[in-house]
């Protein structure tokens, strides 16, 4: 905390010296830019944080603009009249991000073009719309004639209100890096597909985050009406959406001051060069891809690099943890039910008419051979897949139209047959992240507390010697070995302590030593939590150790269930099915 202070408090103190330094003229060039870099943040923020490129955010910072030249026309500049009109026009331009936001990730458009190209159709949209009304937005001339905000000079005055939205605007960023709605998103960026499975929800996320952009930008545009003396189309168009796009990423999209950088650096630039040096633009649009090809942490992550080779960089201090609060998961009953559940897939039946009772407490090991259905019939239960046919219940809960994060408060939690980790997360905060799944409320995503929060199964896990986790808790989880990999994806499944654990081939990929050390583990929990488990399982030796009830697929339906001893009995199962050992 006191490093942010620091920063964020020499940043105020270099950004007044401006005009001490370069005079009113300097003071309200810089102004510009800072206002543009602002802006810019908000991109650098969607872009580097929730994994998406808005090319249209340029829309939000006319709107703010619009919106605020037409508030100090009708108020003469009144200053607490328009700050509060700024902060809500920010607030309904977050809210329309949001929804717009929400509407297209909830339509599984995901985070690439189609995105991107929905907010440069709507900043197109807008900037004709601002063209082509004069009586609403002055035309192609611009809307004019209003004071600026409480008859500040923009020479002079308005300066240091720049410079307060800036250091705000920073801090905040910087703060929301520190706190678990900060580790969400980089949790979002580096594996969605867990992130679900930890039961948040992948649309909701980018749609605060896109929000968060989109308010950043209005609240920009705001001050640039009060700075500029008149609002153009351009201050909404395309062009501009573009530079923000430039700036963020040259800067570095991911640090709160690599935006700020970049603008404030390509801006000044460019008012100096563009009219004496031939190409200018070009060369800009060549860095912009050099960047982007080369480098994609922009300026700020060579500085970042410089800081910590020069031996710079402030150790963190961990702070004792703190007992998690009760999970959401853990609350769930009744046994699973699957019935006459039928899913096809490219015209290929997977699962005809699957019918089988797992077990309200026990482990239930599922065997059979290569495409009986196994891993698809996890898929239906987590909703990653959809059924077409039949019913899934849990208890009285039926799962039918559920979304895959919703199953963590149904007290389903799952691991994958090919370790998922936030793999450009440390171990320890690939854990955080677990102990916030079912467990977070309201307002908790700013507070920084829960990241301190360890739950009981990860205690226990970390507490055993043969665990090979604690000793690398600050180790990037995208340079472990499979079978650290695994324990690790373990205790992130075990953390919210559901009551329905799936395991597909948990111990793939691990020698004979680690395949008896997770056999253990699992049985473990089982046994202090009385939880049910479905382990998915080639290894008859592992499934030998671990199964309480076997169940064999074949063909997408249950072909027999028993104990192992039965099911090996079975002359159905022997004719179409031999498990191998390890």
């Amino acid at each position: 905390m006191g490093s942010i202070v620091t920063v964020n408090l020499a940043l105020a103190a270099g950004l007044l010296l401006v005009p001490w330094l370069g005079g009113d003229f300097l003071a309200w060039q810089i102004g510009l830019f800072l206002l543009y870099g602002v802006a810019a943040q908000g991109v650098g923020f969607a872009w580097g944080r929730g994994g998406f490129l808005p090319l249209g955010n340029a829309l939000f910072f006319g709107l703010g603009a619009y919106g605020a030249a037409a508030v100090l026309k009708a108020t003469e500049g009144a200053l607490w009249v328009n700050l509060a009109a700024m902060a809500l026009i920010a607030l309904l331009c977050a809210a329309l991000a949001f929804g717009i936001a929400l509407l297209l990730f909830r339509g599984r458009m995901g985070s690439g073009p189609g995105f991107s190209l929905v907010t440069l159709a709507l900043v197109l949209i807008a900037a004709q719309i601002a063209e082509t009304t004069p009586a609403l937005t002055g035309g192609f001339n611009g809307f004019s004639g209003y004071p600026p905000l409480a008859g500040l000079d923009p020479f002079g005055g308005l300066y240091p209100v720049i410079v307060a939205l800036v250091v705000a605007v920073t801090l905040s960023l910087t703060l929301i890096e520190r706190l678990p709605a900060g580790l969400i998103l980089r949790g979002l960026v580096a594996q969605e597909e867990r992130l679900e499975l930890l039961g948040f929800a992948p649309h909701r996320v980018k749609a605060w985050a896109f929000a968060g952009s989109a308010g950043i930008g209005a609240l920009a545009g705001s001050l640039y009406a009060s700075h500029q003396g008149i609002v153009t189309p351009q201050a909404i168009g395309f062009m501009l959406s573009a530079e923000l796009v430039i700036w963020a990423a040259v800067g570095g999209r991911f640090s709160p001051l690599g935006p700020l950088l970049g603008a404030v650096a390509i801006g000044w630039a460019s008012s100096a060069l563009r009219d004496t040096v031939a190409w200018w633009e070009v060369g800009v649009a060549a860095v912009f891809l050099l960047v982007v090809l080369l480098q994609p942490g922009g300026a700020m992550d060579l500085i970042h690099r410089g800081i910590a080779r020069l031996g710079l960089t402030r150790r963190r201090r961990d702070a004792p943890p703190l007992p998690a609060p009760p999970s959401r998961a853990a609350a769930a009953r009744g046994p699973l039910r699957l019935c006459d559940v039928g899913l096809s897939a490219g015209g290929i039946r997977i699962l005809d008419r699957l019918s089988l009772a797992l077990p309200e407490a026990g482990i239930l090991c599922v065997i059979g051979p290569n495409g009986a259905g196994k891993t698809t019939m996890l898929n239906a239960v987590t909703a990653r897949l959809p059924v077409q046919s039949g019913q899934i219940t849990l208890g009285a809960v039926s799962l039918g139209g559920k979304a895959t994060w919703q199953m963590l408060d149904h007290g389903i939690a799952r691991k994958m047959q090919i370790p998922t980790v936030f793999g450009a997360l440390t171990l320890r905060e690939n854990l955080q992240l677990a102990a916030l799944a079912g467990r977070m409320r309201g307002l908790d995503a700013l507070r920084p507390s829960p990241l301190r929060w360890q739950t009981p199964p990860v205690a226990r896990l970390l507490a055993d010697p043969e665990v090979p986790l604690a000793a690398g808790l600050d180790k990037d989880a995208g340079h472990l070995p499979q079978g650290h990999r695994q324990f690790l994806e373990l205790a992130m499944t075990l953390s919210p302590e559901p009551r329905l654990v799936m395991l597909d081939e948990p111990a793939a990929g691990m020698s004979p030593a680690e395949t008896q050390l997770m056999v253990r583990l699992a049985r473990d929990y089982q046994q202090q939590t009385g939880a049910a488990i479905v382990v998915i399982e080639h290894d008859m030796h592992l499934v030998d150790a671990l199964a309480d009830e076997v169940a064999v697929l074949h063909q997408g339906r249950t072909l027999a269930t028993g104990s192992l001893a039965e099911v090996r009995r079975d002359p159905l199962v022997a004719a179409v099915y031999a498990g191998g050992h390890k």
